[in-house]
């Protein structure tokens, strides 16, 4: 099995001490600049404790953006992935194996491909909506003390996810395009109803035990629905 990518770009220095330092960067990426020999869990937690505040930088460059309008997949049109909104490039060079494909930072589309740019770019997003989601099951379905988690995309139109009275869960593979913050809610929004079948006060707080600031991820969902259509 393939390892999970991390979201963010580690910088390390020779020249820093002990400090860990973050940034969001003007096209939404997030950097971390650490000293040489900070291990990489500690690394990874640093980036866990700052997710909030990376949240609200991400929320505050996304509500400036304009309703999204049809895709005519020309270069210089943007197609948003884990809250980013990335920049995509038409091309015409036959070396390039794959139709579309992702460079970390825009789309590259074959100019042949254009007119099939709707269906790549669903089958794109679902599949890494699928390893997403599903590691994210995993990390908080063992935080959570559940047991192996079924899941399967869905496509609904106003429905981010769901939980059964069996116990499956379906999750929106468009939730790729949003903040990995906002993934981690509906996730622990959906597990929390193997536990509780409503949305009664116990509910929330035990969501708001696993995250507490859910409500600020609840609230971009909201906000944000617009920048997410697609196709």
């Amino acid at each position: 099995m393939a390892k999970a990518k991390r979201p963010y770009l580690l910088v390390r220095s020779k020249r820093r001490k002990r400090t860990l330092s973050l940034q969001v960067q003007r096209d939404g990426s997030v950097v971390i600049q650490a000293p040489w020999r900070v291990p990489l869990a500690e690394i990874d937690d640093f980036y866990e404790r700052k997710k909030s505040w990376i949240g609200r930088r991400l929320d505050e460059r996304l509500i400036q953006q304009p309703l999204r309008k049809p895709e005519a997949f020309s270069s210089g049109e943007r197609f948003f992935y884990l809250g980013i909104p990335h920049p995509l490039e038409v091309v015409d060079e036959s070396g390039i194996k794959e139709p579309l494909s992702f460079t970390g930072d825009r789309f590259i589309l074959q100019g042949a491909y254009v007119p099939q740019g709707s269906r790549l770019f669903f089958e794109w997003y679902r599949a890494q909506a699928e390893t997403h989601l599903a590691e994210r099951l995993r990390h908080y379905g063992k935080q959570m003390d559940l047991p192996s988690i079924d899941f399967r995309l869905s496509d609904a139109r106003h429905r981010w996810g769901s939980c059964s009275p069996h116990n499956r869960l379906s999750l929106n593979w468009r939730l790729i395009m949003t903040p990995p913050a906002v993934i981690d809610y509906v996730v622990i929004h959906e597990l929390m109803h193997r536990r509780e079948k409503n949305h009664s006060r116990n509910f929330w707080q035990l969501v708001e035990a696993v995250m507490p600031d859910y409500r600020q991820h609840q609230r971009w969902l909201k906000k944000h629905v617009h920048l997410l259509e697609f196709p």
